[in-house]
């Protein structure tokens, strides 16, 4: 598979000094990169090919490209369910430090030297024993190849790991939709329960482009744009958290301790999706992408491209953005700043996930009812700090 360069325009915002080795080096563009004038960068450093893992057994299908890293999420029901630990850990922990206190009433904490940008770096859950892993995973592909064959690679993976569902990936199409005999995109939206007994939910989807404007999604490369997102959907068994809690202090309840049973698995059966036949059509070819110039719209009114982040990959089915961020930059205050545009109810929310080579820090807005979904995922990687974007409109 080749390593590809595009152009990526960046916008006024944070001037912010660029070495000779930044992947965002100033670069003559070439006329045969014209789409997006402005600083070129390598995307090669930051795709990775077909056969990588995203979640569970599902890999990266052949024909595509992922771009960026993988962006993990731990979802608002998994949440809410170790709110109530988190917060008995924080009074614990408060009572212990103010006792300790107590004991060596002449010892003072010193105070550290906060970095000029300091970025999260702790889990959210750092006080438990075990921060909970998060169930929510999607990867942002490129289409190189036939995207009906990489759709049909999806549902072949997902047959293997849900049979219950008995799916056929001949029958790819049936979740396709055709205007003028040409595919217009695909959806794919189904749960069950593994072979393992796990619940699972797969949304993966296609989008050519638009049939109107006869443009592919920006700085596709002229290429449809494929999502895959695996959801983990049986509630945690919170019962093992509180016990490994009650383990590491002494410290007990203000009032009665929860009561606590084995949750439900959800779904509790698979399905087998209902019959429904396959449409027939041929995919677009949309040379050119949508452009994005410097301060451009990134698919909403709200997000513009900064000087200091390049677009590496965009959808406009779902919508989504991917962004690296220069290094230096405090790609962190960038991500908020992107959902804080539309946390109208309240500040956003934060959680962060501490993984061995990354951290994932997921920004949420805080909207009125029936006001759109926003978020923000920061992820510091090796190979750069990236900012996935997705806006999903209030329902009609």
């Amino acid at each position: 598979m080749y390593r590809s360069v595009v152009v990526a325009t960046l916008a006024t915002a944070v001037a912010v000094g660029l070495s000779g080795c930044s992947p965002l080096t100033p670069a003559r563009p070439q006329a045969t990169e014209a789409t997006h004038a402005g600083l070129k960068v390598d995307v090669g450093q930051h795709e990775t090919f077909a056969g990588t893992p995203i979640a569970l057994s599902l890999t990266v299908p052949e024909g595509t490209i992922q771009m960026g890293p993988l962006v993990r999420r731990r979802s608002p029901a998994l949440l809410a369910a170790y709110a109530p630990v988190l917060t008995e850990a924080e009074r614990r922990e408060a009572i212990a430090a103010a006792a300790e206190a107590a004991e060596n009433p002449e010892e003072t904490t010193p105070t550290p030297t906060e970095p000029p940008n300091p970025l999260p770096t702790d889990d959210t859950f750092s006080l438990l024993e075990e921060a909970p892993e998060p169930d929510t995973t999607t990867a942002l592909l490129r289409v190189d190849g036939d995207p009906g064959e990489a759709f049909s690679e999806v549902l072949e993976q997902v047959a293997a790991l849900v049979p219950d569902l008995q799916l056929d990936p001949d029958a790819w199409s049936r979740f396709c939709t055709v205007s003028s005999g040409i595919y217009t995109g695909c959806t794919l939206d189904v749960t069950g329960r593994t072979t393992d007994d796990a619940g699972v939910r797969v949304i993966a989807t296609v989008d050519p482009g638009n049939l109107r404007t006869r443009e592919s999604p920006a700085v596709s490369q002229g290429k449809p744009v494929m999502t895959v997102t695996v959801v983990q959907t049986d509630p945690p068994d919170m019962r093992p958290v509180w016990e490994a809690l009650d383990e590491s202090t002494d410290i007990p309840f203000e009032g009665e301790p929860p009561v606590l049973t084995a949750p439900a698995p959800v779904p509790a059966t698979t399905a087998p999706l209902p019959e429904a036949a396959a449409v027939k059509g041929t995919w677009p070819r949309f040379p050119v992408s949508r452009p994005v110039t410097t301060g451009g719209s990134l698919g909403t009114d709200r997000w513009k491209l900064r000087e200091d982040s390049a677009l590496l990959l965009s959808g406009d089915r779902p919508l989504f953005d991917s962004l690296l961020v220069e290094r230096g930059v405090n790609a962190d205050a960038v991500a908020r700043s992107y959902v804080l545009a539309y946390s109208d109810a309240g500040e956003p929310t934060q959680d962060v996930i501490e993984d061995r080579t990354e951290i994932s820090t997921t920004y949420t807005a805080v909207t009125g009812e029936g006001g759109p979904k926003v978020s923000a995922t920061f992820t510091q990687a090796g190979r750069g700090n990236y900012i996935a974007l997705f806006y999903t409109p209030a329902p009609r």
